[in-house]
């Protein structure tokens, strides 16, 4: 007997082995926050990056998202993250200006990165890392999840009058929440106002708003754009692309296995591939749909958009005077655009971006200043 059993013992104990550890290891559930209600579609590399994870994991890695709202208020994320009330949440890094100029940087900048500027910039330039940085001064790492593409500009009404050139933005209530853009209107004479992307439509149908902008086309039709507004200026010269992501808590993210950390890093970055396409096409996609409405669209005179560089990079240089990290990420960043400059104006028409002309003058003021 005392056989038999010792027999039972050891084929339950092979048994165990032949299925592995990964069988009884613990489930992992965690809940994810996001700055966008459902009606704004800038959570596509968000919803991507948690199907990913669930298909490599086989389900055992679950991460239940939560819209803006559903949890808590969008501007409230941020702190809720990095305290690890939620293990994740997904944001636009220019939002978080306040606690340090940096973040407006990551987010977005006037006549700065394009999408595929961010993207090689992060991978390739040590970019990732110097944004895991600094997240990590508030308790969080960070992972890109996709880039837009251009966005579209001020859209202005049909009683305000469209933009046509630099001496139209005086005078008017444009809404927008990047720091840089802000300080930029500012000093040709708009008034810029800060406002939640789901308060735009209707501040702009009342005339609390003369125009806003607020993403690329296709985010824009989604969100009705088409039925307030008359008007449309281009390029938008303030965001030519908004870098977009997920924050992750640290402790949470110490807590998974090597296996699981490589499965949410590589979700993210094919989440961050997939919706860079679904954001190129959906704004192609966009852009008849609004002429079919009846808006027109105005390019800004060459002339203007000069002026408005020169006064970027003004900015971005008493920024960097201001806040070590952001000098960091300005400088890794001017570093990166004076280094590709050559091989883009070398493939021309078939490269993308642009080097802005600030470039050369930024890096010289930021060596005055020890970077």
């Amino acid at each position: 007997m005392k056989k038999f059993k010792l027999l039972v013992i050891l084929g339950v104990m092979t048994m165990v082995l032949s299925i592995g550890s990964n069988a009884f290891a613990k489930k992992i559930r965690w809940k994810m926050v996001t700055t966008w209600p459902e009606s704004i579609n800038l959570w596509y590399g968000e919803k991507e990056m948690i199907k990913y994870v669930k298909e490599m994991t086989g389900g055992e890695f679950a991460i239940k998202w939560f819209p803006a709202g559903a949890l808590m208020k969008a501007f409230e994320i941020f702190d809720a993250c990095g305290k690890g009330a939620v293990e994740m949440a997904g944001d636009w890094p220019s939002y978080w200006a306040s606690k340090d100029p940096a973040f407006d940087f990551i987010g977005s900048f006037p006549f700065g990165f394009t999408n595929l500027d961010y993207v090689t910039w992060m991978y390739d330039f040590g970019g990732l890392e110097l944004m895991q940085k600094l997240w990590g001064k508030y308790g969080m790492t960070y992972f890109s999840l996709g880039a837009t593409p251009m966005e579209s500009g001020f859209r202005t009404s049909a009683k305000t009058g469209p933009i046509k050139g630099i001496e139209d933005y005086k005078g008017l209530k444009l809404r927008t929440p990047s720091r840089a853009t802000i300080w930029i209107l500012k000093q040709i004479g708009a008034s810029p106002i800060k406002m939640p992307g789901g308060e735009i439509y209707l501040a702009v149908q009342t005339g609390k708003l003369n125009g806003a902008e607020f993403s690329s086309p296709g985010v824009d039709w989604t969100m009705g754009f088409a039925e307030i507004t008359k008007y449309w200026s281009v390029p938008c010269w303030f965001q030519p692309s908004s870098q977009v992501g997920t924050m992750v808590n640290l402790k949470a993210w110490n807590s998974l296995s090597k296996e699981y950390q490589a499965i949410l890093r590589y979700g993210c970055m094919a989440a961050s591939l997939r919706s860079v396409a679904f954001y190129e096409g959906d704004s192609a996609r966009a852009i008849q749909k609004f002429k079919d409405k009846g808006t027109e669209i105005y390019p800004l005179p060459k002339a203007d958009i000069e002026k408005l560089e020169k006064l970027a990079g003004q900015y971005c240089i008493m920024k960097a005077k201001e806040s070590k990290a952001y000098a960091e990420v300005l400088k890794s960043q001017m570093d990166y655009l004076k280094q590709y400059k050559e091989w883009r104006t070398m493939t021309g028409d078939f490269g993308f971006g642009r080097t802005p002309a600030y470039v050369d003058n930024v890096l010289a003021e930021l060596k005055k200043i020890g970077y």
